[in-house]
C-alpha cells in the first residue's frame, strides 16, 4: 500500500526534525551561560574603568580647586603684606618728619633741607600712588610744600618749597576733598614743576597759584577744582580734560592743546602765550596763538 510508505517516511522526517530541533534547543541554552560568563568580566571591565575614570577626574577637580584656593590665598596674603608694609614705612615717614622738626631740621634756617628731602624721596619711591597722595596732603598740611604768605596789598608770594617734588612720580594718583565743593582739598601754590603726572584725577582740588611746569599731565583730569592763577610752562597736555573747572587767570605756555578738552568758556577765561592748535580745517597743520582763545 503506498500511502503507508508515506506515513512511515513522513513519521521518519519528523521524528529526526525533532531530534536536530532538541539538539539547537539543548546546544543555545548550554552556550546563553557561556556567553553570559564571558559578558560578565568585560562589563565588570567596563564598569571599572569608567568608575576609576571618574574618580581620577574628581580628584583632578579636587587638586584644581585646592591649587585655586591656595593661589587665592596666596595674593591675598600678599597683598595684606603689600598693604602692612606700606603703611609701616607711611608711618615710619612720618616719624621721621617729626624728628626732624624737633630737629630744627625744617626750618628756613636749614635751607637748602638735605636731610627732610632724601627722606621724602626715599620713601617716595617704595610708595604706590595711593600713599603718593597721602604724602601730598600731609606735606601740604604742615607747610612743607605749597608754602605762602601775603605781601603788600594783600599780594600773595610763594615761598620756596622746603620738601622739593621735581623730578618725582606721581601717576595714578587720586586727589579728592572729602567734603566735596563745599570745603575743596586745600593744594594752593604747590610746584608740580618737572613732575610725572599722567592719569592723574583732582577732585574739588584748589590748585590756585600752583605749577606744572615742565610736567606731563597726559591723560589727567581735573573735574570742579579750581585752577585760578596757575601756570602751566611746556607741560605735557595729551588727553588732558579741564572737563568743568575755572581756569581763570590761568596762564598756558609754550604748551600744545590740540587734543586738550577745554570749554568755550575756560578759554575765554586763560591765558594762553605760544599755545599750538591743529587747525580744524586741515589737522596737518597747526596755529600759534599768544593771547586769549
Amino acid at each position: 500500500m503506498p500511502w503507508s510508505s508515506d506515513r512511515v517516511e513522513a513519521v521518519g522526517r519528523n521524528k529526526s526534525a525533532t531530534k536536530q530541533e532538541k539538539y539547537f534547543k539543548l546546544t543555545f541554552h548550554e552556550l546563553l551561560p557561556i556567553l553570559c560568563s564571558a559578558a560578565v568580566p568585560i562589563v565588570i571591565c567596563v564598569y571599572t574603568a569608567i568608575t576609576t575614570y571618574e574618580q581620577t577626574k574628581e580628584a583632578e577637580r579636587r587638586q584644581f580647586d585646592l591649587k585655586q584656593v591656595a593661589e587665592e590665598r596666596r595674593l591675598f596674603d600678599l597683598t595684606q603684606a603689600n598693604q602692612l608694609r606700606q603703611q609701616l614705612l607711611y608711618d615710619q615717614f612720618i616719624d621721621n618728619m617729626y624728628t626732624l622738626d624737633k630737629d630744627g631740621q625744617l626750618n628756613d634756617s636749614a635751607k637748602p633741607w638735605a636731610f627732610p628731602n632724601a627722606r621724602y624721596w626715599t620713601a617716595h619711591r617704595q610708595w604706590e600712588p595711593e600713599h603718593k597722595g597721602h604724602s601730598l596732603i600731609f606735606l601740604k598740611k604742615i607747610d612743607l610744600i605749597g608754602r605762602q604768605c601775603h605781601g603788600p596789598e594783600g599780594q600773595l608770594k610763594r615761598l620756596d618749597d622746603i620738601i622739593q617734588l621735581n623730578q618725582l612720580n606721581f601717576d595714578n594718583i587720586r586727589l579728592k576733598s572729602q567734603n566735596s565743593n563745599m570745603h575743596p582739598l586745600n593744594m594752593t601754590c604747590i610746584r608740580f614743576d618737572e613732575v610725572s603726572l599722567i592719569n592723574v584725577s583732582f577732585t574739588f582740588v584748589n590748585l590756585d597759584y600752583a605749577s606744572f611746569d615742565a610736567s606731563s599731565l597726559n591723560g589727567s583730569k581735573f573735574e570742579e577744582s579750581s585752577l585760578i592763577g596757575t601756570i602751566f610752562n611746556a607741560t605735557q597736555l595729551h588727553g588732558t580734560d579741564f572737563s568743568n573747572s575755572d581756569l581763570q587767570d590761568a596762564h598756558l605756555y609754550n604748551v600744545i592743546l590740540s587734543t586738550v578738552k577745554i570749554t568755550e568758556e575756560q578759554r575765554k577765561q586763560a591765558k594762553f602765550t605760544n599755545i599750538t592748535l591743529l587747525n580744524a580745517s586741515n589737522a596737518d597743520k597747526s596755529t600759534t596763538t599768544t593771547g586769549k582763545l
